[in-house]
């Protein structure tokens, strides 16, 4: 390691309390592969991070969240995790849907990784579970190996350990969960949570859907920060071309464009 990389290591985590083992955390470098999208994304992405950072001081821990699955939550909440560290800001990104994963997929990451499922059985540490990234600012955790019995992995206390020993370390959590409507597992995960932010498709999710996922929170009292309504085509004719983006609103229903299906 040069003498650059050793600094913006220390620095990193300076101030953060001592006797978290954080230094366990695993020496292997993550590169995530993402595809270059319109500027019009990367500025609603940007509009969503505004918005989050205006919501308080208080707000940490973020959960991304759908109704129902292939809405794009998993884009949304990886971009905005790398839009949270473009500003310096220390970030750790986790995908906690253990039952459907596609993060490794998406974002040409190979191998097996340790992750959520071996640490919530004790089979491992919590730092050792943490990945670092070709982006000095964002870490992530993995799901791991699927396991047969995710709620009662994430409902149990080694979870909301994790969530205290990730609040202590960085600036930003952001969470992937599992789909609100189809599993129980997405509520309690956004429980753990500071806040949540509920992506809804244009023309999938219809608004018994949008609707049975928005009471499920409020039954369960988790903080709606907002919501995005995502692969929402744009009708802004640039060279011949339709361009799509995301958007970001306070509500739902409503918000502006999105991200083309992968």
């Amino acid at each position: 390691m040069d003498r650059e990389s050793n600094y913006t290591e220390r620095t990193f985590f300076q101030g953060q309390p001592t006797g978290t083992g954080f230094e366990g955390r695993r020496a292997e470098i993550i590169h995530p592969t993402i595809a270059e999208v319109p500027s019009r994304v990367n500025e609603a992405i940007n509009i969503l991070r505004g918005n989050i950072q205006l919501s308080g001081s208080n707000i940490k821990a973020i959960a991304i969240t759908s109704a129902l699955a292939n809405e794009g939550k998993s884009s949304i909440a990886f971009r905005f995790a790398k839009s949270m560290a473009g500003l310096g800001k220390k970030t750790i990104f986790i995908d906690s849907d253990i039952r459907n994963s596609i993060i490794q997929s998406r974002y040409g990451i190979v191998g097996k990784k340790k992750g959520l499922s071996e640490y919530l059985c004790g089979s491992i540490s919590k730092d050792k579970i943490i990945y670092r990234t070709d982006d000095n600012c964002l870490d992530m955790i993995f799901t791991g190996a699927l396991a047969p019995n995710p709620s009662e992995l994430v409902s149990g206390p080694l979870f909301q350990e994790l969530m205290e020993y990730v609040r202590g370390l960085y600036d930003y959590v952001i969470v992937d969960t599992c789909p609100l409507n189809l599993v129980i597992d997405g509520l309690l995960v956004a429980k753990q949570c500071d806040g949540t932010v509920l992506v809804v498709e244009s023309g999938k999710t219809d608004r018994a859907q949008a609707e049975k996922a928005k009471q499920q929170m409020q039954y369960a009292d988790i903080r709606i920060l907002g919501a995005v309504l995502n692969k929402a085509p744009v009708h802004e004719k640039r060279y011949g071309y339709s361009h799509y983006g995301y958007g970001y609103g306070y509500g739902y229903g409503y918000g502006y464009y999105g991200e083309k299906s992968k």
